[in-house]
């Protein structure tokens, strides 16, 4: 890396902020990075021009699911941060000899800059997916929290493909709000792809796919404790708590990404 800045996947530099390095999981882009590092990065692109960025929270579930898809792995080289979300990650990094200590997904990202309205930011927040009761919570929630941070707007789609017409009025919507950051909480892979394919439409300056995060913040999902979660086993909270709709990702994706990691770390890959 440079001194100027992290590389964008297109290969320019994000100058004037700090300058993380990257690894790679499987082929896939993940910066090294902690909380204060990303913050500084989406500052740094609050200052310039009001062009659309997208933020991926990385991990083991999307590096599964791009080591099937040569369309999501695209999706995720598409990524302007890829953050290194999930204690496994985190040991990788140390591994190739970066200093990472602490966790920094999408939900550690978004705490800190909700915080910043606490410290006179005005950057605005859209929320966009889930469920009208689980959004209704979390307005709530963040604004005890956050008293002064700015809310755009909030919208739950319904759950069956959208025609062009409401696609078209949504994207409008979110613009409209004049919204800095857009939070999207569509499940993954479907909340990454939607960002990757609206980017040259969105006008908001940071989007980020925030999955269950939008549940940990309402309350409606019981959040694993610090001590489970830096022993690398929120993994098997969730599965204890949800094994009907994450069974499959945790007993049969993660299981074939071991292997397929293992395949990659001795030098056999499976060309994209």
């Amino acid at each position: 890396m440079t001194p100027e800045g992290p590389t964008r996947p297109d290969g320019q530099i994000m100058t004037g902020t700090v300058s993380p390095g990257e690894f790679r999981i499987c082929d896939v882009r993940i910066h090294a990075v902690q909380v204060d590092d990303a913050v500084a990065v989406v500052r740094h692109w609050m200052e310039g021009e009001r062009t659309f960025h997208y933020v991926s929270s990385t991990n083991v579930n999307n590096v599964a699911i791009a080591l099937e898809s040569h369309e999501y792995y695209q999706v995720m080289e598409g990524a302007d941060l890829s953050l290194p979300d999930g204690v496994p990650f985190l040991w990788y990094g140390r591994f190739k000899g970066f200093r990472l200590p602490n966790r920094c997904g999408i939900e550690e990202l978004m705490e800190a800059v909700f915080e910043l309205s606490n410290q006179g930011s005005t950057y605005s927040h859209f929320f966009y997916g889930n469920t009208p009761e689980v959004l209704a919570e979390l307005k709530t929630r963040l604004l005890g929290r956050y008293p002064k941070l700015k809310i755009a707007g909030m919208f739950s789609p319904p759950f069956r493909p959208l025609s062009a017409e409401e696609d078209e009025a949504h994207v409008r919507m979110i613009n409209e709000s004049g919204a800095d950051f857009l939070w999207v909480s569509l499940g993954c892979p479907k909340q990454e792809k939607w960002l990757y394919d609206h980017r040259d439409k969105l006008r908001v300056v940071v989007g980020g796919g925030a999955g269950a995060v939008f549940n940990f913040f309402s309350g409606q999902t019981t959040k694993a404790p610090d001590w489970v979660r830096y022993m690398g086993l929120e993994w098997f909270l969730r599965l204890l708590i949800e094994p009907r709709r994450l069974y499959r990702r945790y007993l049969l994706k993660y299981p074939k990404f071991v292997v397929q990691f293992l395949r990659h770390s001795l030098g056999f890959r499976t060309a994209k």
